[in-house]
């Protein structure tokens, strides 16, 4: 008898209902990650290693340890995980549409931080043909985004509660029709352009891009709580804790003026920095691209290195963080740390 592979595997989700926790929505929105990332059920064990006992006893079994994973898959301009980026953004994307007589009507498609996640998450199924594994509910709470070898990816944080292989709503024939994206449409490295001046400067233009960037690894998490309360094993809604964090690293291909000495000069400075990075993808009708956009209003350069190792290349590598503007810089309109944009086939108002 075959026994089961990723191939047969099958993952989709929806948003749960607002404040609605430890409710399973029906997953009707299926997506590509690599993996379940060890998505597993793990109760606390209790035991009794008191005085006096020779051995310990039979256990119980306490609180059920909350869900923490790191979910991967390549980056795409047009699939279902708009929606993780708006869950862990905290607002839905703001629908702009350009409209052609006769052609294919693009979408711009704006997500702005929020101030909070209240309320909001998904209900995460996973078809592995033996049974329907669910995680109830989950907390998006931020993402990587990377460049791996030519392609994208995209690792988005969650944060849930209660897994079950028994659930009345999530079941095989409920993945099987989930709607599932076309594959292929990918953020390829090589579409992206970096671009960054000081924050006081002119607006960005074509000159500010820097070819020399070789890598992007751009990471941000709201911090969540993982509490108990009295008369339940699972953990309540995470909420907010701690301030949310936005990181940038960037290595340069070699060490030459645009890519050493004005970052030498600027972490002792303490020069502070603006930036966008974009991907383009194909033509969605005459004039607009699949597009994702990243924009950053005000960066602080907080580490740079230019170690020289043998004969070979100096590469530098620089580190920044995303901080809140006093208020949008020339070019932009971002007043918080930093925006999405996507530009899609579809009008997809996430929540």
């Amino acid at each position: 008898m075959a026994g089961v592979t990723g191939r047969t595997v099958k993952m989709a989700f929806a948003k749960f209902a607002t404040n609605s926790w430890n409710v399973a929505a029906s997953v009707t929105k299926g997506v590509y990650f690599k993996s379940d990332a060890g998505m597993n059920y793990s109760p606390e064990v209790i035991e009794d290693k008191s005085f006096g006992n020779l051995f310990v006893g039979p256990s119980a079994r306490g609180n059920i340890n909350a869900i923490d994973l790191t979910l991967e898959g390549q980056s795409r301009y047009d699939d279902n995980t708009y929606i993780f980026d708006a869950l862990a953004m905290g607002s839905p994307s703001v629908a702009l549409s350009t409209s052609f007589t006769g052609a294919v009507t693009s979408w711009k498609h704006i997500f702005d931080l929020a101030n909070n996640t209240d309320g909001l998450g998904v209900t995460v199924a996973i078809d592995k043909n033996q049974f329907v594994e669910e995680l109830t509910s989950a907390k998006v709470y931020g993402w990587t985004e990377k460049n791996d070898a030519g392609v994208m990816t995209s690792s988005y944080k969650v944060l849930g509660s209660a897994i079950t292989i028994a659930s009345s709503i999530n079941i095989n024939s409920t993945l099987a029709v989930a709607t599932y994206p076309t594959l292929g449409n990918w953020c390829l490295k090589n579409q992206g352009v970096w671009r960054m001046n000081a924050q006081g400067g002119a607006g960005l233009a074509a000159g500010d891009t820097n070819n020399f960037v070789e890598s992007v690894d751009f990471t941000w998490a709201r911090p969540q709580d993982q509490s108990f309360g009295f008369g339940s094993a699972n953990i309540l809604e995470p909420a907010d804790n701690e301030f949310p964090s936005f990181t940038l690293k960037l290595g340069f291909a070699r060490m030459n003026t645009v890519s050493a000495n004005s970052l030498r000069v600027g972490i002792a400075a303490n020069t502070a920095y603006k930036a966008d990075w974009t991907f383009s993808g194909s033509l969605i009708n005459s004039t607009d691209s699949y597009q994702k956009k990243y924009e950053f209003p005000y960066l602080e350069l907080t580490e740079f290195s230019d170690d020289v190792e043998s004969a070979g290349q100096v590469k530098p590598s620089a580190t920044f963080v995303a901080r809140l503007p006093a208020a949008a810089p020339t070019g932009m309109t971002v007043t918080k740390p930093f925006r999405l944009t996507r530009i899609m086939v579809n009008s997809v108002v996430a929540f």
